[in-house]
Formats: structure tokens, C-alpha cells, sequence
């Protein structure tokens, strides 16, 4: 998936939430909002998932999905899952995926619904992120397509004393996932009900990796070395939608703002459609206009120098205070970096680098409207 298209799918979620709160919901700007995030060569299973995202990002009140298990929205982890032997899976039916490599885990992507998010907010990576790092369900979508493509369906012969590289091995991938091929039952069914641990060993000289489950480590599969790489190649960054944080407005009570030592405070009520800067009441047009700038400013890489313990006040401070007892609250702070870039923190941790001039944009435009 190319990167144009990706910016079309966050453009579309952003653009999606103003038409919400601008109260442009005709039929033709809300279809080709939704075309624009849909197109490009995505397989259907992502564009299914992509449906789902633009229809609660546009505020639309669905019902909460199949996948949310626990009163609190959560999905409950407690029931013990099967372990597969010659595991066989799907797009739909992958709840969880851990990629380890060098022994240690450095991927973790799962499902974890909760009432207060967006449907494709209910995907996490839970490390090295959390919660506030939005999904690019794009790109998630086509490594679970690679992961699909893996085939546990014959086995090889293993000459005794032949070193494959399993039983020393510190690289491997686990799938937790719906035991079906039937793209409508994996959909319909809540959580996973089966484990799948792949081990993975040496290359095996024609273009291929030997590979065993957990679950039954006296068959060895050989797995296509390409495809594994494709999987490994990518970083959680690039896994991430490019932005801070991405909250939906009808979880939000008000929004805390600290610009160049200034504090301004946003207030909204989206179920009664009453908005104000201060105690200034403004239309749904001027607060959307603000809203979404807080959200446009674009993450360009992870931080590579180690978090500055002494740093000063931040140059722009962000709090989502939430109307909800179950949805935290967030803070988003900008700090000097260099000449060139700002850091971000996010809820105390400082991962990421944005431009400069767009958290100054920014500021310059919470001044001009307060």
C-alpha cells in the first residue's frame, strides 16, 4: 500500500469527524469521504475493517461489535486457548500477533475493544507503544495477509543430526486467532480461541526457514524466507497512523490548552451541540477548525537521543479531559528538540519527533481564536 493512500485514510478519518461536528453529513461528501479512504489496491478484509473506522469516526452511534466480550467494553483474556499443532488462519480471525526476534519481543499488535474508542482504535500495539499510538490498519491488515500466506500443511524430512536451528532458537512468532477459514464466522465470533507459537530456525539453503509450533516440535515445516523477511522488515513505527492522538470528540468534556505559557481552556458538549473557548461561545465550525488542528500535527520518526530529564516547559500542552469514567484522560506536550524538530510526549512518554513550524502553527491558531 502506497504512502498516498495511507495519507488518504487519515485525511478521510479527520475529515470524517468534521463532518460530524460541522453538521455537513450529505450523502455525496460522506460517500466520497468514504471512497477516498477505501481506495488503493487493500484487500477486503481491510477494507472492511476501514469501513468500520470511518463509521464511528464519523460519530455514527453503531451498536458496540461482535468483539467486545466484558461490560466494560474489554475482551476477556481469562479463557485458556487451544494450542495448534498445524495452525491455518485468516485476516478476520487474528486477534493478537508477538513477533520476537534476538530473543526478545519487539511487536506486539492486539485487539482490545473498550466502549469509549473508535472500532479501529480497538487495535493496540501494546509494545513498544500503547494505547494513544493510533493504528494503520492498512499496514497491519497486509502483514496479516503475509502471515496468512505461511502454509503448516507438509511437512520434511530431517536427517538425524541435521542443525536447523530450532532448539537454540530466539526467533519466532505467536498468533492468536478464530479457528476458522470462513471469513463470516471469524467476524462473528468474539475473541480467539486458539494459540498458534512459531519457532523459527535456520534458512535452509533453497529459499526457506525451518519452522515448528510449540505444540509439535518433532515436525518440522519449511516457511518461504521472502515472506518472513517482508514480515520482520517493518518497524512498529511504521505500523502507526502519523499523528499524536486521535480521540473522538463525544468522549471529550473539555480540552486543556498550554501555548507559550498561556493557558486556554475548551469546552463541548457534542449530544447538546454547545461549544466554547473560554467562556466564549462558539459555533461547531470554529471549535472543528481547532479540534482537528490539534490532531494534524504529523509524527516524522521516533526520538533516536534518549529522553532529556531536564527539559523545559513545554512549548504546547494538550489535555483531553474525558466525559466517561471508563476512557482516560490524555496529555499530549510539545518540547524543543532542535532546530528543526519538537519532541512529543505522550501521557509521560517521549517517543517521537514533529516539525517545528506545525506545533508553531498551532499555537499561533489557539491564540488567534481565544
Amino acid at each position: 500500500m502506497g504512502k498516498k493512500t495511507r495519507k488518504k485514510i487519515m485525511a478521510g478519518i479527520l475529515c470524517l469527524i468534521i463532518l460530524l461536528l460541522t453538521g455537513c453529513s450529505g450523502k455525496k461528501e460522506e460517500s466520497d469521504t468514504r471512497s477516498s479512504l477505501q481506495s488503493g489496491e487493500q484487500t477486503e478484509e481491510a477494507a472492511g475493517e476501514n469501513t468500520e473506522q470511518t463509521e464511528e469516526a464519523a460519530g455514527e452511534n453503531t451498536e458496540q461489535t461482535e468483539d467486545v466480550t466484558e461490560e466494560d467494553g474489554s475482551r476477556s483474556n481469562e479463557k485458556e486457548l487451544r494450542q495448534a499443532a498445524a495452525p491455518q488462519f485468516i485476516p478476520n480471525g487474528i486477534r493478537s500477533v508477538s513477533l520476537k526476534k534476538d530473543g526478545q519481543e519487539f511487536l506486539h499488535i492486539s485487539k482490545e475493544p473498550a466502549e469509549y474508542k473508535m472500532s479501529f482504535d480497538y487495535w493496540e500495539i501494546l509494545n513498544p507503544y500503547d494505547e494513544n499510538a493510533t493504528m494503520d490498519t492498512e499496514v497491519m491488515f497486509e502483514m496479516f495477509e503475509e502471515l496468512c500466506s505461511l502454509r503448516f500443511t507438509e511437512t520434511v524430512t530431517t536427517e538425524e543430526g541435521m542443525d536447523t536451528g530450532i532448539q537454540d532458537s530466539d526467533m519466532g512468532i505467536t498468533v492468536e486467532y478464530v479457528d476458522t477459514t470462513d471469513d463470516s464466522q471469524a467476524k462473528s465470533v468474539n475473541s480467539a480461541d486458539t494459540r498458534a507459537e512459531i519457532i523459527l530456525g535456520k534458512e535452509d539453503g533453497n529459499g526457506g526457514r525451518y519452522a515448528v509450533t510449540s505444540n509439535n516440535k518433532d515436525e518440522v515445516f519449511v516457511l518461504p524466507e521472502e515472506t518472513l523477511r517482508m514480515i520482520y522488515a517493518r518497524k512498529p513505527f511504521d505500523y502507526i497512523l502519523k499523528i499524536p492522538v486521535l480521540i473522538s470528540a463525544d468522549t471529550v468534556e473539555a480540552v486543556e490548552l498550554s501555548a507559550d505559557g498561556e493557558k486556554y481552556e475548551i469546552g463541548l458538549d457534542t449530544a447538546k451541540d454547545s461549544y466554547r473557548f473560554g467562556k466564549k461561545k462558539v459555533k461547531k465550525e470554529e471549535f472543528a477548525a481547532l479540534y482537528q488542528a490539534l490532531s494534524e500535527i504529523k509524527l516524522v520518526s521516533e526520538m533516536e537521543q534518549e529522553e532529556n530529564g531536564g527539559k523545559e516547559d513545554p512549548k504546547l500542552s494538550v489535555i483531553y479531559r474525558r466525559n466517561t469514567g471508563d476512557a482516560p484522560d490524555v496529555r499530549v506536550s510539545y518540547y524543543f528538540y532542535d532546530a528543526e524538530f519538537d519532541s512529543v510526549e505522550i501521557d509521560g512518554k517521549e517517543r517521537f519527533l514533529v516539525r517545528k513550524e506545525e506545533v508553531e502553527t498551532v499555537i499561533e491558531q489557539i491564540k488567534k481564536v481565544f
